[in-house]
């Protein structure tokens, strides 16, 4: 989903003049946290796991990395809450925050790249990632239908943040209980029924 948080309108000035270009904050704290953690916790959070477990060959490296991965993760996320807290006042996020340390050059280069590469790519791996690993388990595709799949899917995101912010929104909100849902499940699932050892660790 875009992480589009307030819709573009006309909003009146304080001084009751004329209208001026802004945004609209429409969406509610729930809202906002639910794409931040939607965005988070990706579908590759069901993939990774058997990846890096078959890598590392061992319980406690693995639980290692992702402790260590989610330390790293936490600074990164502080230094950029304090940015934001230190530009509250304008829009376009880490555009802004490149843009006033290293220039309007790197914040121009960063916009187009974010277009072109980093969210378009990101998009299209994700889709892609759920028409070929999960897609299958409910509808066989061929090779060719699993891309055309991914396709409509991406349309079906663009229709739906089209239409607006809150449905929009709404959407991201379903899938990100639908992921808590389906990790908590799993959690159940592995401590009820899996046989597992202790000697292994």
């Amino acid at each position: 989903m875009a992480n589009n948080e307030m819709k573009a309108s006309h909003v009146s000035a304080p001084s009751g003049g004329p209208a001026q270009p802004g945004f609209v904050r429409c969406l509610g704290v729930g809202s906002i946290t639910a794409i931040v953690v939607g965005t988070m916790i990706g579908s590759g959070i069901f993939i990774v796991p058997a990846t890096v477990a078959a890598g590392v060959k061992a319980p406690l490296v693995m639980l290692a990395v992702w402790i260590v991965g989610g330390i790293a993760c936490m600074f990164g996320a502080l230094s950029l809450a304090e940015l934001a807290a230190a530009f509250s006042s304008e829009t376009g996020g880490i555009y802004v925050y490149l843009r006033e340390v290293y220039g309007p050059l790197v914040g121009f280069l960063f916009g187009w790249a974010l277009l072109l590469v980093i969210d378009s790519g990101t998009i299209a791996t994700l889709s892609l990632a759920f028409s070929t690993k999960y897609l299958p388990y409910f509808i066989p595709l061929s090779p060719v239908g699993q891309k055309a799949a991914a396709v409509l899917f991406i349309l079906l995101l663009v229709a739906i943040n089209y239409v607006g912010v809150r449905q929009g929104a709404f959407l991201q909100n379903a899938l990100t209980v639908l992921k808590f849902a389906a990790l908590s499940g799993i959690i159940v699932v592995v401590f009820l029924f899996a046989r597992g050892d202790w000697g292994t660790w």
